[in-house]
């Protein structure tokens, strides 16, 4: 029992230990989270284009079935 709550502790301390090594990284630096925001635009832009490039596949593949079964 004591075991498990030793590891259950050095799991929440080292959980506060990344947490706040990041948070202090990132007040150091002066990002003011402006790079990850432009990442994510980047992204969802991305993933825009592939849902959209992936709709148009799966239309124009029924189509072929469709096609191929009449034929």
């Amino acid at each position: 029992m004591a075991s498990v709550l030793m590891m259950a502790g050095g799991a929440i301390l080292y959980t506060a230990a990344f947490t706040g090594g990041n948070y202090l990284a990132k007040y150091l630096s002066g990002d003011s989270g402006k790079a990850a925001l432009d990442d994510k635009k980047q992204h969802d832009k991305a993933l825009e284009a592939f849902q959209a490039a992936q709709a148009k596949y799966k239309r124009d593949h029924t189509k072929l079935l469709d096609w191929i079964e009449a034929n």
